[in-house]
């Protein structure tokens, strides 16, 4: 393992840790910390959609399920695409006309103020499903590179390190953190992956 490589790691881990600090201190009320003071412009929410969306578990394991399927695979990427175009020109208008109307800040929290607490309760089990399948993908992706990348990691302990760290910043800073940590890795994603797709000399 090279000292650069470590440190490069290091510092990312501390600027997440340090964006999670810094909201934490920043937040007032559970207005700041569930949903942004509703304050947070379509850039920075769009760069957390993607960051969220293209992560790990997507690049790698689309790029995997491209080389098993071939073209087909990419149907799983289309059908997204028009789901997020969906959700983005129908659904959340509502859910934001609804939710500043009445104060409500989680899904929850909208489909009990309109369907009842029977249905809010059923989204809510089926999201923390959902999401604990979906988030595991990534950080166990992450896990994978890595344990590559630093000889002596195995991918449980990576497993454990990126989910404390994830779990801390965004227990600590709320919405916000996880906007702007979201923010951070899609640039160094988008980075990264320039560099891999640009042509060597």
């Amino acid at each position: 393992m090279h000292w650069i490589d470590l440190s490069i790691v290091v510092v990312y881990f501390a600027i997440m840790l340090l964006i999670g600090f810094w909201f934490h201190r920043k937040n007032n009320n559970t207005e700041d910390y569930f949903v942004g003071s509703r304050q947070m412009t379509k850039w920075h929410l769009g760069l957390s959609v993607v960051a969220t969306d293209v992560g790990g578990g997507f690049s790698i394991g689309l790029g995997g399920l491209g080389f098993v399927m071939g073209l087909a695979g990419s149907w799983i990427l289309f059908t997204g695409l028009i789901g997020a175009w969906l959700t983005a020109v129908v659904l959340i208008p509502k859910v934001h006309k609804t939710g500043l109307a009445n104060g409500l800040q989680t899904f929850p929290e909208i489909l009990k103020h309109n369907y009842g607490k029977t249905v809010a309760l059923a989204a809510a089990i089926i999201s923390a499903i959902g999401y604990m399948g979906f988030t595991a993908s990534q950080v166990l992706a992450g896990a994978k590179l890595t344990s590559a990348t630093f000889v002596g990691v195995n991918i449980p302990e990576a497993v454990l390190i990126m989910g404390a760290i994830a779990v801390v910043y965004t227990a600590l800073g709320g919405i916000k953190a996880v906007i702007y940590t979201d923010t951070v890795q899609w640039i160094i994603l988008l980075s990264g992956l320039s560099l891999v797709a640009s042509p060597m000399p």
